[in-house]
């Protein structure tokens, strides 16, 4: 009897740890960053593959999706917007509010030097040729916390 209501005491608790959760899973097929969603700042860094000048592509992610907020460049072509708003320490900047949905993808070779900075933390940095995939999804609580979501897709 006392089994049981060891059982009964701690089944709410498993119950909270398969809760679903709305993650952003970024993944570049052999690391993954997994982060519960609130609101996430997220900033994309490379060097233009032609203009081999830095661009850095801001996104907000929360439960509802991805959306493209900026992008701040240092020169023009190939690719590259034409319709600046303002210039500001060198960069040409551009602000805008576009929903891309709940997945998003970038392929970088290592002549990018890309950097993936989520709430001013580097969480990829892509050393070798990669498609890197930003989705928004539910994942249970669990693993969640374990970093777990998203293995296998």
């Amino acid at each position: 009897m006392n089994r049981l209501k060891g059982f009964l005491f701690l089944l709410p608790f498993f119950a909270i740890l398969l809760f679903p959760v709305d993650v952003l899973i970024i993944s570049d097929g052999t690391h993954s960053y997994v982060g519960l969603l609130g609101e996430k700042d997220v900033e994309i860094t490379y060097i233009h593959s032609v203009q081999r000048s830095e661009v850095i592509e801001e996104l907000k992610v929360n439960k509802t999706g991805i959306y493209a907020i900026g992008m701040l460049w240092k020169d023009f072509g190939a690719g590259l917007p034409e319709d600046v708003q303002y210039s500001e320490s060198g960069y040409y900047v551009k602000k805008v509010n576009i929903p891309l949905g709940k997945s998003l993808s970038f392929w970088f070779i290592p002549l990018n030097h890309a950097k993936i900075i989520v709430n001013k933390d580097v969480v990829l940095s892509i050393t070798k040729e990669a498609l890197v995939n930003f989705n928004v999804k539910k994942c249970p609580l669990i693993l969640a916390i374990m970093g777990r979501c998203g293995y296998g897709n």
